[in-house]
């Protein structure tokens, strides 16, 4: 019986040290973690909606149709330049994705900030030459299988149609939300 006894508790205490420095830590780092992941997604909204100087605050949509937040970015007028969408689609799990559209109603940049897509294939979606295809849409974005890419059209990654399809379906959405709800209310 000792032989089982003395090796349990030792584990037992081993584990409970390592839990306890765990948690420690993980208590100390939490709000530099988050400071640091907004730091980036706000990087992100610059490069995907350019020459603003200031974004309004994030105004929740609650996750409509996958879109879950926007927000207003101003120049150093106080002019709108534009909005920055912040949607959630599901290709092979959930992806973050934002969306910059100007106040022409056209992409102005894309950038996926989140994902788990698979090395090589759905991961190249993070790509500058993959994201730099949205720029320029308008509306109703379709998803080449072949082909060169016209206006409005993005060409599909081999192996990751699915995950090209659901960002193209999520932009379109994104597109007609700004178009229906915001530019009319920030052009007046």
């Amino acid at each position: 019986m000792k032989d089982i006894v003395r090796p349990a508790l030792a584990m037992f205490a081993i584990t409970a040290v390592f839990t306890l420095v765990l948690a420690v830590t993980n208590m100390l780092t939490i709000d530099v973690i988050a400071d640091a992941r907004e730091q980036a997604r706000l990087a992100s909204m610059s490069y995907v909606l350019p020459g603003v100087d200031v974004f309004s605050g994030d105004i929740d949509l609650g996750n409509t149709s996958g879109l879950l937040s926007y927000s207003v970015g101003f120049d150093d007028q106080g002019s709108p330049i534009g909005v920055v969408v912040q949607m959630a689609v599901t290709g092979w799990d959930r992806m973050i994705v934002l969306v910059g559209i100007g106040l022409d109603g056209a992409v102005t940049g894309l950038d996926v900030i989140a994902h788990t897509e698979t090395p090589g294939l759905g991961s190249r979606i993070t790509e500058e030459g993959y994201r730099h295809q949205f720029i320029g849409s308008t509306g109703d974005v379709r998803v080449l299988t072949r082909g060169t890419a016209g206006y409005n059209e993005v060409v599909a990654i081999t192996g990751a149609t699915i995950t090209v399809q659901v960002i193209a379906d999520g932009v379109n959405d994104a597109i007609e939300f700004v178009n229906q709800a915001v530019l009319p209310n920030i052009q007046q």
